[in-house]
């Protein structure tokens, strides 16, 4: 049984507040897009004072349409010097199943980072004071599988509740496909037909476990994790999200990780009917969708101040202040990781050969000029570290537009820039993105029911 701390915005006995720190946590940040969040966010959040920080500099690309007419490049570095001579210390949240796989990204991380700092001070760079001795990377435990349990999706929010002040980010990042293997016959047929960066970036030729369940057989596997696990979290953690002190450089955030091949037309003709994607022959670009419309729907809900005051509205339990909790998608494109190669075949040298074909066709892909192939991890990253550090005033607010997404520009010799995008058809989807919303929230109250939370 869990206890349930989910509506209070006080910080719990026993926990000290520190409102010099970042506190993020990453889901799936043992490998991919979650390994590359938390080297960019250490390569980033380590410069001295008054130094501008990369991803958090504005980018006219990633800017709205709305707001691109105004921009000064020069002029716009400013806000990210701001940072003090007190700067922030992080707290860096591993939030995988894996303890054993936490502790190896752990070391590879520090090792990673430790090396860059070596050659910063080689080059004559500034050295930030007191970075790696203030620095904390932690593992927390978290079964995405799972609503209920110690280990379940409640039992570790409820973990952080009582053992962090505040979260700054969260990034829902963890994700699963029931990918089997590939047609390769139609792998190269829409290759030839459609050409390599295409079909490298909208494939159609994989093939995808149709039912697969949760392994208590409740729910849709793929659902389950991609929809109702990142819900959860959401809904969950916003305490601790509007306590992240206003004093840090940074707003309390959500990003999501989406897809490209994330669409509307990845959807059944009526998608409430099932919407836990069961008879779906291909369900993780539809819940990549699934997930985006939900997104906004939050982005909706906690990202504009209460229309009563000018800055925020009095919580549930009264006395502090509640702050808004912007909600964004982004979409890290294609890289190199080994999350589609689940069926591509059991003997190792020919599981060897494959994913350097799969890591250098995108490789040709970028140089051909695709957009969407950033190859490796920490650059498709680069969106969700963009979409959680900006400033504010290079977004558009979410009572006007509540579906901003960030997408990952390649350039053909290997730099990468962010983009502007919005979540597709959401205008469109909004009933359906309503839809959706309730479902996860019936069985969010269910599963806390369950757990003995209310």
């Amino acid at each position: 049984m869990v206890s349930t701390r989910s509506g209070s915005s006080k910080i719990p006995d026993g926990v000290e507040k520190d409102d010099n720190r970042i506190i993020v946590v990453v889901t799936g940040a043992n490998s991919g897009f979650g390994l590359g969040i938390c080297e960019q966010l250490l390569s980033n959040l380590s410069l001295p004072p008054h130094t501008p920080i990369p991803i958090s500099t504005p980018q006219l690309t990633a800017l709205p349409p709305s707001l691109r007419g105004s921009f000064d490049e020069d002029e716009d570095e400013e806000p990210t010097k701001h940072i003090d001579e007190n700067p922030p210390a992080l707290t860096l949240i591993l939030a995988c199943r894996s303890e054993k796989k936490a502790l190896a990204a752990k070391q590879i991380l520090l090792d990673k980072h430790e090396k860059e700092l070596k050659e910063r001070e080689e080059m004559g760079e500034e050295i930030r004071r007191g970075w790696l001795e203030d620095l904390k990377i932690v593992w927390e435990g978290v079964d995405l599988d799972n609503p209920g349990g110690g280990s379940g999706v409640l039992g570790f929010c409820e973990g952080l509740k009582a053992r962090y002040p505040h979260i700054t980010t969260l990034y829902l990042n963890a994700g699963m496909g029931a990918f089997t293997g590939l047609d390769w016959i139609g792998f190269f047929k829409q290759n030839i037909m459609e050409g390599l960066p295409r079909a490298q970036s909208q494939p159609n030729c994989q093939y995808e476990a149709k039912g697969a369940m949760s392994a208590d057989g409740e729910r849709g596997l793929v659902w389950g994790t991609n929809v109702l696990a990142p819900y959860i979290m959401a809904k969950e953690l916003i305490p601790l999200l509007r306590r992240s002190p206003p004093s840090l450089p940074f707003q309390p955030r959500i990003i999501y990780t989406s897809s490209c091949t994330s669409s509307s037309s990845k959807l059944s003709s009526e998608p409430l009917n099932d919407y836990q994607l069961i008879e779906y022959e291909k369900s993780y670009s539809a819940s990549k969708y699934m997930g985006d419309l939900i997104m906004v729907q939050l982005d909706k809900q906690y990202g504009s101040p209460s229309p009563s005051t000018s800055t925020a509205s009095v919580d549930q339990e009264g006395g502090e202040k509640e702050r808004p909790v912007r909600v964004f998608t982004a979409d890290p494109g294609c890289v190199a990781t080994n999350f589609f190669m689940n069926g591509l075949g059991l003997v190792l040298w020919w599981a060897h050969f494959k994913f350097f074909f799969y890591h250098w066709s995108f490789v040709l892909c970028r140089l051909l000029g695709s957009t969407k192939h950033p190859v490796y991890a920490d650059q498709g990253a680069l969106p969700m570290l963009y979409a959680a550090l900006i400033p504010d005033k290079y977004l558009l607010p979410s009572s006007s537009n509540p579906a901003q997404r960030f997408t990952v520009i390649s350039e053909r010799f290997g730099d990468t820039k962010v983009g502007y995008e919005e979540v597709g058809e959401w205008e469109k989807g909004d009933e359906l993105g309503k839809g959706f919303m309730e479902a996860c929230e019936s069985h969010r109250r269910e599963w806390r029911r369950r757990e003995g939370m209310e």
